[in-house]
């Protein structure tokens, strides 16, 4: 084993599977439930309980052709702001989309009597799936996903689901609530327990690791690439200390080129999801470039466009180089998630001395090396470099 890398073994030993589809209904909606917790008459006291624990509330498992799913309860208490009749959506990401023309299985219904509003389905028990509560005073046609313009709307009025917990922030500047299934493998630097409702983890491991020097990449490198009038972006490297060593002396250049450089697109993204400081642990191998995306004007231009997400790549890999030490391009990985996923597939093949790139499915953190989870449920897992 001498010579070989820990992550370099993981890598190898992995074993990419097929993902077996979320089971749903006929017309493409989740499959209902009917959970045996819930309360045979209730009341307005029994279902603030039940939500005071958290929600979706589980119930059983259930075995669907092959696939674990569990019960799932999403409550939604009257605001008073909507009427008398409101529609509330339970807005799955991929979930509800695939059925957005036809959207009355993923709305809640009034419980009689009461001022909550319940949807009950079975979900996988391994999902990782972010999602928004649309409330409006108006009904909801059940074809309003008919029309891209009716459902970009239908996504805007969403809002994070205010007795789930955990939150996510996705490409579009949205934040939407995150369910994480019993069965739900995640990264262990996202498995840190929430703190005042923030997910947070020490920048700095107890090990003496940590992201803890950071450099704005100024200068020329997008001169000439973006336009006048397009908003400022940031081009941050991450170091574990100024000098790229440990012992705080200056590396020679050629010296340690086993570090890793993680470029990750939609920068802006990852800082909001605390990316730093979650990753920190792992900075004694990997540095951390993050290159924002800028407005979504910016981000439909550059990561949708091959040619342009390619240049994009190169030239701030090349701004980088005067600020550490080169390394192998096989330890240089291009990751992105939704539209900067798009953006690593145009940098295909890979920039100069880059080796590989990766896909981050949408609206996810990193969850390890190997896929986990189901297509139209929880997305695949995230690939990653692992120490």
């Amino acid at each position: 084993m001498s010579g070989i890398r820990p992550d370099d073994v993981l890598v190898r030993e992995t074993r990419w599977r097929e993902l077996t589809s979320t089971p749903v209904a006929p017309g493409g909606g989740l499959l209902p439930a009917a959970p045996a917790w819930w309360p045979r008459k209730p009341d307005d006291d029994a279902l603030a309980a039940a939500a005071a624990r958290g929600t979706p509330v589980l119930g059983e498992t259930r075995l669907v052709d092959g696939v674990t799913m569990r019960e799932a309860t999403f409550l939604w208490c009257d605001d008073r702001r909507h009427g008398e009749s409101p529609s509330v959506l339970i807005h799955l990401n991929t979930l509800t989309d695939n059925h957005r023309t036809h959207i009355v299985p993923a709305l809640a219904n009034r419980v009689p009597g009461t001022g909550w509003w319940a949807l009950h389905v079975l979900l996988p028990d391994d999902a990782l799936v972010g999602y928004r509560i649309v409330v409006t005073r108006d009904r909801l046609p059940d074809d309003v996903g008919a029309r891209r313009e009716c459902w970009k709307r239908v996504h805007a009025e969403g809002r994070p689901d205010a007795l789930c917990p955990d939150r996510l922030h996705d490409g579009f500047g949205f934040v939407s609530s995150l369910w994480e299934g019993p069965g739900a493998v995640t990264h262990p630097e996202w498995s840190v327990a929430s703190a005042e409702g923030v997910m947070a983890a020490p920048s700095i491991d107890p090990s003496g690791g940590g992201y803890g020097y950071s450099v704005e990449v100024g200068g020329g490198a997008l001169d000439g690439f973006d336009a006048p009038g397009d908003s400022a972006r940031r081009i941050t490297l991450w170091q574990q200390d100024c000098c790229g060593g440990s012992d705080g002396g200056r590396r020679e250049r050629g010296q340690d080129q086993g570090r890793g450089l993680l470029v990750l697109l939609d920068g802006e993204i990852w800082r909001r999801n605390d990316v730093v400081r979650r990753l920190g642990a792992r900075a004694a191998s990997w540095d951390l470039l993050l290159i924002d995306s800028g407005s979504l004007t910016m981000r439909a231009r550059d990561l949708a466009d091959p040619h342009r997400s390619r240049e994009l790549v190169i030239r701030c890999l090349e701004a980088v180089r005067s600020l550490r030490p080169p390394c192998d391009p096989q330890r240089v990985v291009v990751a992105g998630q939704s539209r900067g996923g798009c953006g690593r597939c145009g940098s295909r093949p890979a920039p100069p001395g880059c080796r590989c790139s990766c896909h981050l499915p949408v609206g996810l953190l990193l969850a390890g090396v190997r896929p986990q989870g189901r297509r139209g449920g929880r997305a695949p897992g995230l690939v990653a470099p692992s120490r």
